[in-house]
């Protein structure tokens, strides 16, 4: 029957404090087993049993065989730890481990078992095997690269890969670009549309409609308001939010305030469940990830300032983009009908404006645009009057000179008396046809030379002209008249 040499707990502790490891007596005396191998276990001190004990014994060892390496191939069982330190493993096990390390290191990964992946990855956090946090963060890039991307590791291992780089990246003050590269893009792009909807104003209708379906109960790209709309429909729930921003006030808060509440400082525990220990010291430290979140250590204590999702207000939110959606659909007549909710009354007046805010700018947008070019217009009026001339007899200028209004009627200094008398004619009769053709004046002529004269006072075109007839734009029906002193 094979002896077996038990390392006894020197220290008297409980049994459950720590486990013994067997080691036989032919295995002590196997001189296949190489010298370092014993030298490290050795140096495995027992005491209260604990994580930071753990963690001790891990450097320590990791430490005196950072440099080592294996050529072993005599082990093919497998390792029932989750995340195990050296003292965890039988001499086998170490060998096959620092066996893979070597190939490893060399930037030849092969397939093993998870729980080894896990000390080698817990050697890079502590600095074994690399000497600058960039290194580490190398190596680990490598190991990303070579080992989880050709398909040899889990899900769980992935997620405590990608949260140990950012968490390491943070503590060891890299720089924001490299700590947002190994930021969960989960995060990322909750903290993005979170700050679009903090501050819209330089944002677009897509980004801002993109920040309210992702915080959204129901997806909004499914609304029939932009299934059948498209980007007007997205355009009108960008200036939903826009409007619910600037008008909103309850106690003194603002909607989005009411809405996402307020950034929230709680500690942070960085590498927790990693055989880490930060020797960082009592230094203060700051990582301004963006907007909605940061991380900072104050006496050696590491804390979050985030917007937690558990002081959202998803009923207000939520109960705002479907009373919207309720408005839009009535409005666009797109899909069906959206009955209204007593308790989303209160978001109806904000829908109900961005919809009059819209009419109107449909409504300018369909308004012909009339471009005139005030440098030509001089020549225009001086050649239609040598033609006016040259057209008329005698008799007709005889005419002409006894009918044109005295001073005392000329009605505005803005217009001569002839152009006054057509405004009164079109105010009055709604036409000024035969007074034009008796002048015998063109109809485009009379218009741009109106408007000229009224633009300064008025602000935009008054007369309308389709070659031959004119007429007042209805807008300013009552403003010509006023200027006229007379009543339409």
């Amino acid at each position: 029957m094979t002896k077996e040499i038990i390392i006894e707990n020197t220290n008297n502790l409980k049994e459950d404090q720590y486990k013994d490891t067997s080691i036989t007596a032919s295995a002590l005396n196997d001189p296949d087993i190489p010298a370092k191998i014993w030298e490290m276990m050795q140096l495995y001190e027992y005491g209260d049993g604990s994580f930071e004990q753990q963690k001790k014994n891990f450097i320590r060892q990791g430490e005196f065989m950072k440099d080592f390496e294996d050529s072993y191939d005599g082990w093919s069982g497998k390792c029932t730890y989750f995340s195990p330190a050296y003292h965890d493993l039988t001499l086998s096990q170490l060998r096959k481990y620092f066996t893979w390390r070597t190939s490893a290191r060399k930037g030849k990964f092969q397939p093993i078992e998870s729980p080894f992946v896990y000390l080698y990855l817990n050697e890079l956090l502590c600095g074994i095997g690399a000497e600058t946090p960039e290194e580490t963060l190398k190596k680990m890039a490598d190991f990303e690269t070579g080992f989880v991307n050709s398909g040899f590791a889990d899900t769980l291992l992935q997620m405590h890969l990608k949260s140990w780089m950012f968490e390491y990246a943070v503590i060891h003050d890299f720089q924001p670009e490299t700590v947002m590269h190994y930021a969960d893009p989960r995060i990322l792009a909750h903290d993005t549309y979170l700050s679009t909807l903090r501050n819209p104003a330089a944002k677009n209708d897509n980004e801002i409609f993109m920040a309210l379906s992702f915080f959204a109960e129901k997806d909004l790209f499914l609304s029939p308001v932009v299934t059948e709309c498209g980007s007007r429909g997205k355009h009108l729930f960008a200036e939903l939010w826009k409007c619910v921003l600037s008008r909103f006030n309850k106690d003194d808060t603002d909607f989005f305030t009411a809405c996402f509440g307020e950034a929230q400082t709680s500690r942070w525990y960085p590498l927790f469940n990693a055989l880490f220990r930060d020797d960082g010291g009592d230094s203060d430290k700051n990582c301004v990830l963006n907007e909605c979140r940061k991380y900072f250590c104050r006496g050696g204590i590491w804390y979050e300032e985030s917007f937690s999702r558990i002081q959202f207000d998803k009923v207000r939110f939520n109960a705002l983009l479907h009373e919207a959606e309720r408005v839009f659909r009535k409005y666009l007549k797109a899909g069906k009908a959206l009955r209204l909710k007593p308790d989303e009354t209160w978001a109806t007046q904000y829908a109900e404006t961005v919809v009059e805010a819209d009419k109107k700018a449909e409504a300018e947008a369909k308004r012909p645009e009339i471009n005139i070019d005030l440098s030509g217009l001089d020549k225009i009026r001086s050649d239609a009057a040598v033609t006016r001339e040259s057209l008329l007899t005698e008799e007709e200028i005889e005419e002409e000179s006894n009918s044109v209004p005295t001073s005392e009627n000329e009605g505005n200094s803005l217009l001569d008396a002839v152009n006054t008398e057509i405004l009164r004619s079109l105010l009055k009769n709604g036409s000024a046809d035969e007074y034009i053709k008796a002048a015998h004046l063109m109809p485009s002529v009379v218009a741009d030379t109106i408007n000229a004269a009224l633009f300064d006072e008025i602000g935009d075109n008054v007369i309308e002209c389709n070659g031959k007839t004119l007429r007042i734009i209805e807008d300013y029906v009552e403003e010509v008249a006023e200027i006229l002193h007379c009543v339409s």
